[in-house]
């Protein structure tokens, strides 16, 4: 059963839906620089890339967390599994 009260079941969402709005905000930003070429837009890529990639960790992380406080014990678990593949399970302490 979940150890979450409503308003931390709503303060949770909309966290996760902030961080995937920023995400997408950098992907965007990485599809406008696809055809870069110049050393300057090249970098910034690379920069928005790594951005989006500490991103899409942290969401998956977080991920594991409030799905296991929630109590949807699968769910968490499958995300603990595809964390576990990108050598990020150890940032859980599991």
């Amino acid at each position: 059963m979940s150890d979450m009260t409503d308003e931390e079941i709503v303060r949770a969402v909309r966290g996760f839906a902030a961080m995937q709005a920023e995400r997408e905000k950098l992907a965007e930003r990485v599809a406008g620089l696809r055809t870069a070429v110049s050393p300057e837009d090249l970098a910034e890529r690379n920069r928005f890339g790594e951005a989006m990639a500490k991103m899409d960790a942290k969401l998956l992380l977080e991920s594991v967390e409030v799905l296991d406080r929630m109590g949807m014990t699968m769910a968490a678990q499958a995300c603990f599994y595809v964390a576990k593949k990108e050598g990020l399970a150890t940032q859980l302490g599991r």
